[in-house]
């Protein structure tokens, strides 16, 4: 890892995307079943090109505030001053109405061009919104700040950058007298923690059916915070 400086969060623009799926990619490996079927073969060159374009058309159509953490390096350039590197991505999306449960009416299905690739995305998706659309609900009308996405590169972890870019969500919330919700990966559980969130759900319950019996299943633990006024 090469020396770095103080951690900074910014928004991200569109020609940061590639730069930041790469990130995304070499963070999570294929540890993560979610990021897996989310982002088909996401390592490889096609992969990583179609999804900075999913990630592109996110940003653009949707309502959700794209940041990415960054360091200076060493690296001398004439055209950077102070010359920064992107360590991380954070997604984070207020929202007011609960998501649908069928897929079609949220994601572009086209992204899952293997029919068994989507019906087992659609499957997982029908239970995945269930909490966090009861958090919505449950809201009187306030809404809640939803973490969609968050990934630091692993040369670059315990600099604080996952804190930096989950902070920035919960102060947005608590300015709005909004929850913050999360379904986080088992890896992610200490960050958030630390960041004033606690369980919900020990284990979301993801129910794929006999004709996905033997595909990895994602583990998420949904998780809150409460505002801080």
């Amino acid at each position: 890892m090469e020396p770095a400086g103080k951690v900074r969060v910014a928004v991200l623009s569109d020609e940061d995307i590639p730069i930041c799926f790469q990130v995304v990619s070499q963070s999570f490996g294929h540890d993560l079943p979610f990021v897996d079927i989310y982002f088909p073969n996401h390592d490889t060159p096609q992969g990583q090109v179609q999804g900075s374009k999913r990630l592109t058309t996110w940003k653009r159509t949707k309502n959700s505030t794209f940041l990415k953490a960054v360091v200076s390096s060493d690296t001398k350039d004439a055209h950077e001053d102070p010359p920064e590197r992107i360590i991380g991505i954070g997604i984070w999306t207020l929202t007011k109405t609960a998501p649908p449960a069928e897929l079609e009416k949220a994601e572009n299905i086209e992204a899952w061009p293997d029919e068994d690739d989507r019906d087992y995305m659609a499957r997982l998706w029908r239970d995945y919104v269930i909490p966090r659309s009861q958090a919505i609900e449950d809201s009187n009308g306030r809404g809640a700040y939803v973490l969609e996405l968050l990934a630091v590169h692993p040369d670059y972890q315990r600099l604080g950058a996952g804190t930096a870019l989950v902070k920035w969500g919960t102060n947005a919330a608590d300015e709005l007298g909004a929850k913050a919700v999360v379904e986080s990966s088992p890896v992610g559980r200490r960050v958030y923690q630390k960041c004033g969130f606690r369980t919900k759900i020990e284990e979301m319950r993801l129910d794929t059916g006999e004709r996905f019996a033997k595909r990895r299943r994602p583990i998420l633990t949904f998780m809150m915070r409460e505002p801080q006024l």
